[in-house]
């Protein structure tokens, strides 16, 4: 029989109905105050936006489900729910969520409940005991809102006062840890715990601190004389009362007075002191005596070997007779012997200077009184000692003897060599020293070195004094434009010159950036400093402006093409000092830097002595560079270097007349420099002459800033070019054949000024060193 079907119009209308009826869960969104005051009373309504049918409603504190009790109460109705807290504590801070969900979905709901009240113990600190060399850490925390801050002090014993606050020691936690206790940690110590509400918390505690026996020494050595009396002591520390008794190779020693070993002891202020006295020694006195002490806390043991047969005493007359570059030449006088023959010695030495100081050896018969140590690294310091053995064992090591090992080049050319062109003829060249191994010496300078790419003669070479900062650059000036050249770098001290860096070819430009802008401060104020400059060039697009606090960092502010070029600065410090420095930039690039003016705002309580820029507060009083403020420190500036040329001018006298009647006694063979671009090598057979062929010291380097962006290089944060003048048209000078080369200061020009670590001349000493 056939099944009778419901027409399709009534399917569609119940699937239609079924689907309005389909609406999901979403529960109106409820909050707390940001700050609930401990003991007030917080109601949460957690009800429906948009659902119905049934709903059951749950509440969670920080995921743990909610059920009535005394501090919270749940009221549920049929679309809502409400839950009622009374009192609320600091501890009942949370995450509070409402869930509501029913046959057709599910949706939740969180508040957050921060309660403000004064701090409670959560941990509070109590009396503790603690053994010397044991760590204790003692809790201190309590529930607060805001979270209370804990302070731990320790308690002066004579005054009752705080004597030291203990923070250093206190974690995060509250936790105060003391690692290794000693006697001294003993006594008073107050935690503090407060957040601003009500009253501080604070609770005293007592630390006790228990010493169990111990030698602060466990192990000792006495070499005793034939025939003479030994005394061996054993101190121990410790709480009283306690006791040390002596053995002898394992055998109990008696405390009854014998004529051999007499035992005596006496308790002293941090424990207890034994002492064996023994009268005529002998052989039959080798061997260990061991003594233990015992105390309620604790035992410790202490051994001391005695050996009648005496060591050898320490050679005398260490001498370093002669000292290469990675050789030396040790001798040493024979030590007293004692009463068994020396059957080696021991060459110890170690670097004085860099790291690592690792500790080298030699073994040498006893038939030898020399050695030669190789090895050794070129213009090091070194230290060396001498120890003699027998088969009691190793004497004292004699007096430690230093040395210097002569220099040799540098065995590598620096590193990471840059060059960047810095418009119509400049260069701006960057590159790092190389690796402190390869020095063989202290590095004194660096020689740069540039010749055109289709010349044909050798590098003209500008001299660069050596500086401690990770990496090294040079201006190199006075180019033609639109040129290319190769450059190379090398490194030189005392020795010579090392090898030269790969040569990099670089092409100058074809224009110059704009001059530098003069810059001036015309006024300011509390929090504003006001600027005037002036430009000739008229290809300028903007500025770039650079300030920084005195100590702070730099700060680049652009500024627009302006006719009246006047500029303001805005929002900074009162009573101040402030560093410019003022760039003109244009589509060829950026010019050098202003000079940098320091200007201090006002509301400083005090001068600023060394302020050289004068205020300007109307524009009819007289012009900047008239008034005192700028014509007193100018004067003194003028005299002072006056003063200094003058003494500059007597010392240089004095030293020339020094230098000319030390190269009368000097036998030197020169050699010519080659075309080729080798270096001439200059030998010297005189010792003595060897101070007087150092190196003039390198010209001071001033403070900088910090470098502008890439296509920007301010002269100001450049290496200062060695000769100090940047008009020197001797820059691309070439030595010629038949021609003397010219002096030129900072390049390799002069040969004659720069003494014996010049490149043209190297001097090679052939002499003793002294040993230090």
């Amino acid at each position: 029989m056939k099944k009778q079907l419901l027409p399709i119009w009534i399917y569609g209308v119940y699937f239609i109905r079924l689907t309005f009826t389909m609406v999901p869960l979403k529960i109106r969104p409820f909050t707390l105050p940001q700050l609930v005051e401990e003991g007030k009373k917080i109601q949460l309504t957690c009800g429906l936006e948009e659902g119905d049918g049934e709903v059951d409603f749950t509440w969670f504190k920080d995921e743990v489900p909610i059920v009535s009790e005394t501090r919270w109460t749940i009221v549920t109705h049929e679309t809502f729910s409400v839950l009622e807290m009374d009192n609320v504590k600091v501890a009942g801070s949370g995450n509070f969520t409402c869930v509501a969900a029913n046959a057709f979905g599910k949706d939740r709901h969180t508040a957050v409940l921060s309660v403000q009240g004064p701090p409670t113990w959560k941990d509070e600190p109590s009396d503790t005991e603690v053994r010397v060399g044991e760590s204790v850490a003692l809790p201190c925390s309590a529930y607060g809102s805001p979270a209370p801050s804990v302070v731990w002090t320790k308690l002066d014993s004579s005054s009752g006062t705080s004597a030291e606050d203990l923070q250093m020691f206190v974690d995060r936690d509250g936790i105060f840890r003391i690692e290794d206790v000693q006697r001294n940690d003993e006594g008073s110590y107050t935690c503090i715990v407060q957040n601003g509400i009500g009253s501080p918390l604070q609770k005293t505690i007592e630390i006790k601190v228990k010493v169990p026996a111990r030698f602060e020494e466990k192990f000792d050595v006495k070499r005793i004389h034939r025939g003479d009396s030994a005394k061996l002591e054993c101190d121990a520390r410790g709480d009283n009362p306690m006791t040390i008794t002596w053995n002898k190779d394992n055998i109990r020693l008696s405390r009854v007075d014998t004529s051999r070993y007499q035992i005596f002891d006496r308790t002293t202020e941090g424990g207890m002191l034994s002492e064996i006295q023994v009268h005529g020694v002998d052989r039959s006195d080798n061997g260990l005596f061991t003594c233990l002490a015992k105390n309620t806390y604790g035992e410790d043991q202490r051994t001391i070997k005695m050996i009648v047969l005496e060591p050898p005493s320490a050679p005398s007359d260490v001498r370093v007779d002669q000292a290469w570059s990675r050789s030396i030449s040790v001798t040493w006088t024979v030590p007293y012997s004692g009463n068994s023959p020396v059957n080696k010695y021991l060459i110890q030495y170690w670097r004085n200077q860099g790291a690592p100081h690792r500790l080298e050896e030699v073994t040498v018969s006893s038939a030898q009184t020399s050695t030669i140590l190789r090895e050794l690294q070129p213009g090091t310091s070194y230290v060396v000692r001498v120890i003699a053995e027998n088969n009691v064992g190793k004497g004292t090591p004699s007096e430690n003897r230093r040395f210097l090992t002569k220099e040799e080049e540098p065995s590598a050319p620096p590193t990471d060599v840059q060059v960047e062109a810095r418009g119509a003829g400049t260069f701006h060249i960057k590159w790092k020293a190389p690796s402190k191994d390869h020095w063989n010496g202290q590095l004194k300078g660096y020689y740069v070195g540039y010749k055109e790419k289709a010349s044909t003669d050798s590098y003209s070479y500008k001299l660069v004094p050596f500086s401690e900062g990770l990496a090294e650059e040079y201006l190199l000036r006075h180019l033609l434009k639109n040129t290319e050249y190769g450059i190379v770098v090398r490194a030189f001290n005392d020795a010579g010159t090392g090898p030269e860096s790969q040569e990099i070819l670089k092409r100058t430009k074809d224009s110059d950036p704009p001059p530098p802008p003069s810059l001036w401060v015309s006024a300011q104020s509390e929090t504003t400093i006001t600027i005037n400059w002036e430009q000739s060039s008229d290809i300028i697009s903007h500025y770039i402006l650079f300030y920084k606090e005195d100590s702070g960092t730099w700060t680049e502010v652009t500024i627009p093409q302006t006719e009246k070029k006047v500029y303001t600065l805005q929002g900074l410090r009162a009573g101040s000092v402030y560093h410019l420095y003022l760039q003109a930039a244009s589509q060829i690039g950026n010019s050098n830097p202003s000079e940098t003016v320091s200007v201090k705002t006002d509301g400083a309580k005090g001068p600023m002595k060394w302020n050289f820029h004068a205020v300007i507060t109307g524009e009819e009083e007289l012009p900047v560079y008239l008034r005192l403020p700028v014509l007193a420190p100018l004067a003194a500036s003028v005299a002072i270097i006056v003063f200094a040329l003058v003494l500059s001018c007597v010392y240089v006298k004095k030293e020339q007349r020094r230098y000319n009647r030390a190269m009368e006694a000097v036998t030197e063979k020169i050699y010519p420099y080659s075309m080729n671009g080798t270096l001439p090598h200059r030998y010297v057979d005189l010792e003595k002459t060897r101070p007087l062929l150092q190196p003039p010291p390198p010209p001071p380097m001033f403070p900088l800033p910090p470098p502008p962006p890439p296509d920007d290089y301010p002269a100001s944060s450049s290496t200062l070019p060695v000769n100090g003048n940047n008009n020197n048209s001797g820059d691309r000078r070439r030595l010629k054949k038949g021609r003397e080369p010219k002096s030129n200061e900072g390049s390799i020009d002069s040969r004659r000024q720069g003494g014996g670590n010049m490149i043209q001349e190297r001097a090679e000493v052939h002499h003793y060193d002294e040993a230090a």
